[in-house]
């Protein structure tokens, strides 16, 4: 296909959200088997796309399904040292189809993700990156961030 279209993701692309978001994990070795997330994550993106705090941008495969996307949850973030903005975005679930990989949909679709966070005025993004991505993030301004240890907390 030599014109790739973008668009904002709708709820109706709520399952195949959830589809590529399966090979993405996938690709990063993670253990995908355990399917009662997907439901879950399906509910979210139908209930969320559409509204203020999660966006994303999906391109279409000629034959059918999603090609690639990339997502954005929006939150509020206090205002500290050097940034007064109140909001601040999560990019998360870029993904393309391996069917589709090595055209440019990755960079497509985040580029108009970031484009669409930049025209709603949310000053601050970030993102966990794979080895693999970490180039596409760096050339669209994305820079490792300093002076903390990413950690994690989960309560069971």
């Amino acid at each position: 296909m030599s014109s790739w279209r973008v668009r904002t993701a709708v709820a109706d692309d709520a399952e195949e959200l959830v589809r590529l978001r399966v090979l993405m994990f996938e690709a990063m070795g993670r253990d995908v088997s355990a399917t009662d997330w997907r439901q879950q994550a399906v509910a979210v993106f139908k209930r969320e796309l559409g509204g203020p705090d999660l966006i994303a941008t999906v391109i279409d495969a000629p034959d059918g399904g999603l090609a690639s996307c990339a997502a954005a949850f929006v939150r509020l973030d206090l205002p500290r040292p050097g940034q007064l903005g109140t909001v601040s975005a999560h990019l998360h679930n870029v993904c393309t189809d391996p069917a589709w990989r090595r055209r440019g949909l990755a960079r497509l679709a985040v580029t108009a993700l970031v484009e669409h966070l930049d025209a709603l005025g949310v000053p601050r993004s970030d993102l966990h990156a794979s080895e693999e991505g970490r180039g596409l993030y760096e050339s669209l301004g994305f820079q490792v961030r300093d002076g903390g240890v990413e950690m994690v907390r989960r309560v069971s």
